[in-house]
């Protein structure tokens, strides 16, 4: 779309200027004003696109705020689950699990395609690899949690957390080599 408004808009300035010399005593105001309304397009269309770039652009960086954050208000809601180990009311995790953190795992999976254009492929799939892996493993602990297994459940939230704060450092190195680059 931008290289289409670029186009229009040379054509038009162009064939405006062209109609304007090739008859010294008059301009041919119909050629003349038909090419300036190509140039007018060809402008229309190079604000349109700048207008989405930069929504885009800020929708990317709002939803790589929107990951770490809700990233780190998991890992930060899961330790005290992991800390309390076997001490833990095994009844209790998956109302836990609900109230603390399936909020934040929703939307930091609803965000996660900003990641492709502002980190790259390889930094999706490796925050993703393991943001996948403690999120399966934070839903295994529930399912213990609804049926009492109490040692699947110490497992499980121990796992999850240790692949959660792994899905964190590397989001947070990838944004800083982001930042570092430009």
């Amino acid at each position: 779309m931008r290289l289409l408004g670029l186009l229009l808009m040379w054509i038009g300035v162009l064939a405006a200027s062209l109609f304007s010399v090739t008859e010294v005593a008059a301009i041919s105001w119909p050629l003349y004003g038909g090419a300036i309304a190509v140039g007018l397009v060809g402008v229309v269309l190079l604000r349109l696109t700048a207008k989405a770039a930069a929504h885009h652009h800020h929708r990317v960086n709002e939803d790589l705020a929107t990951m770490r954050s809700t990233l780190t208000n998991v890992v930060t809601r899961l330790q005290p689950l992991v800390e309390a180990g076997e001490a833990i009311d095994v009844y209790g995790v998956k109302d836990r699990i609900d109230r603390e953190l399936s909020e934040d795992l929703a939307r930091f999976a609803d965000a996660r395609e900003s990641m492709i254009p502002a980190l790259g492929l390889t930094s999706y799939a490796e925050v993703m690899t393991r943001f996948a892996g403690g999120e399966r493993l934070v839903n295994r602990a529930w399912s213990a949690s609804a049926d009492g297994y109490l040692d699947e459940v110490v497992l499980c939230l121990a796992g999850a957390h240790a692949q959660l704060v792994d899905a964190r450092a590397h989001l947070e190195r990838y944004i800083a080599d982001r930042k570092a680059e430009g």
